[in-house]
């Protein structure tokens, strides 16, 4: 297969085709059928939120539940149910304190509809958490990159800043050292969710990248780049053990599957990617996740997926 991959024709261009996330809709459609795809279906972000966000966060950073006041900048927020569970979730550390929670999160989120879902949401909060917390949020329609453009002179300091499968998008290594040095205050976290560098997901992105079918190489950053830029920088940082899902791909191998076909956008991160490359190119495409699957009890192809996440730690 590898030898396959690297006697692909030249002829192949890096312009080719679109990437994903050029096309909002179509990527929240890929993005749907990559998550139904899952065993168990629960996203691998949500249950890492719950399993270990407070457990690293009480290991590291030991004053964050005495403040009366956090501020949280989120990037990539999307409809917000990520976000909401975050802060849901800190709001723990602050069970046996009488007096409420000030929460500031400014959410940068460059797609319009999924910001007015996440505004609705927001005038919608759990009693649960509500009871605990009084949240103000500003909302930000931009991409990061615009952010970073035409942000100035800021008052705001964030005790956190949280990529939450967003970090794919924003360029890895600039974005990180501009929340490490311009929006986290004295002391502060920045959380990153990433792909394991084993996942085949990433495994895919780097047995491609020099091949001109990767539009985006940023999309398959694992996260062992995040830690090398926090080794680089001498930062403090901690992975969280991950989580593991099997992926369910049958379906891309079933060329008249709509399902299948949006899975297959999400897995090489291309839009259309059936139409939009040779059909020896899309062969040579299956052939990497035929090769990468193993069928389980039920005669399903499957593929592990591996995600972690990393936090990185200021002034503790």
């Amino acid at each position: 297969m590898h030898k396959v991959i690297r006697d692909m024709e030249a002829s192949v261009v890096e312009g080719e085709g679109q990437p994903l996330i050029s096309c909002p809709k179509a990527y929240l459609e890929s993005l749907k059928s990559f998550y139904a795809s899952q065993q168990p279906v629960k996203h691998p972000t949500e249950e890492c939120i719950e399993k270990h966000l407070l457990s690293l966060i009480c290991d590291y950073v030991d004053d964050l539940s005495l403040q009366d006041r956090c501020c949280i900048l989120a990037v990539g927020s999307g409809n917000g149910s990520n976000d909401l569970l975050f802060i849901e979730t800190l709001s723990n550390l602050r069970r046996e304190i009488d007096n409420k929670w000030q929460v500031f999160q400014r959410s940068i989120e460059p797609d319009e509809k999924m910001l007015e879902l996440f505004r609705a949401r927001a005038e919608d909060l759990p009693e649960l958490l509500t009871s605990r917390a009084d949240i103000e949020f500003e909302w930000r329609l931009m991409t990061f990159q615009k952010y970073v453009e035409q942000k100035k002179k800021d008052n705001v300091k964030f005790e956190v800043v949280h990529f939450l499968h967003s970090l794919y998008y924003v360029g890895l290594e600039t974005s990180l050292e501009h929340c490490y040095e311009k929006e986290l205050g004295e002391k502060g976290v920045i959380v990153c969710a990433f792909a394991d560098k084993k996942s085949t997901f990433v495994r895919y992105g780097q047995e491609f990248s020099s091949q001109g079918l990767i539009l985006n190489a940023e999309t398959y950053y694992s996260s062992k780049e995040v830690k090398d830029v926090a080794e680089k920088n001498g930062w403090k940082y901690a992975e969280c053990p991950g989580e593991t899902r099997l992926c369910d791909i049958t379906a891309i191998f079933d060329r008249s599957s709509v399902k299948g076909n949006r899975l297959l956008d999400f897995l090489t991160s291309r839009l259309n990617v059936a139409e939009t490359v040779s059909q020896e190119n899309l062969q040579i495409i299956l052939d990497f996740w035929e090769n990468e699957c193993f069928e389980d009890c039920h005669g399903r192809k499957v593929v592990t997926m591996r995600m972690v996440t990393v936090f990185i730690f200021k002034g503790f």
